[in-house]
């Protein structure tokens, strides 16, 4: 099983093996809404393959010269932190239950005199707290701490650190661009958060 699969399962346990999630049943009738569910799964196992790279990376990380993973693997981390920000998806317009897993499968039963089960409706049931699912909110604030552990590290080791000439100005523009990202970043999660419109 790949990382991806293990993730997945360890946030998502359905009891019965189903073509449709919970939010599938609740958009039912509505197929705009359907289509637009379609495409953040898509792009949502996406962003959560690319993560999950860099989740590897760091699980199998050893520290040489007291080097952290945010500083040894900053290229990628910004990288992921733009594609985000500067991308062709708004992650602002992603509701809260598109970005995690706010309800779940569960079975109506109708039994028959003698107890036994003759028929099984399923219907969505509300999870709280609201648990990975989809894994999109929980990766961007994956990156999101990423992202602000290696500015820390770029601060400690002053404006200069990251420059290949040691020069200070191009340090600090590099700086101030990673923290313009890191400021975008936290206004879309907070967004989605926040962003509760069905």
């Amino acid at each position: 099983m790949n990382e991806q699969n293990k993730r997945q399962d360890e946030s998502n346990e359905p009891s019965e093996e189903l073509g449709f999630d919970a939010v599938d049943m609740m958009l039912d009738g509505n197929l705009k809404g359907q289509v637009i569910y379609s495409m953040i799964k898509a792009m949502a196992s996406a962003l959560d393959e690319k993560v999950g790279i860099l989740m590897d990376a760091e699980r199998g990380f050893e520290s040489k010269e007291n080097e952290t993973f945010a500083e040894v693997a900053l290229p990628e981390i910004e990288a992921m932190g733009q594609a985000v920000v500067e991308g062709c998806v708004d992650f602002s317009k992603i509701r809260f239950w598109e970005a995690c897993e706010t309800a779940e499968i569960a079975w109506e039963e109708t039994k028959n005199d003698k107890g036994e089960v003759i028929q099984r409706m399923p219907y969505a049931l509300a999870v709280e707290p609201a648990r990975s699912g989809n894994r999109i909110l929980t990766n961007l604030e994956q990156i999101h701490s990423w992202l602000e552990a290696s500015h820390q590290v770029h601060q400690e080791k002053g404006m200069g650190w990251i420059s290949p000439y040691g020069c200070p100005e191009d340090g600090q523009q590099a700086f101030d661009r990673r923290g313009e990202c890191l400021d975008k970043l936290n206004r879309i999660i907070s967004s989605i958060k926040t962003n509760f419109e069905f």
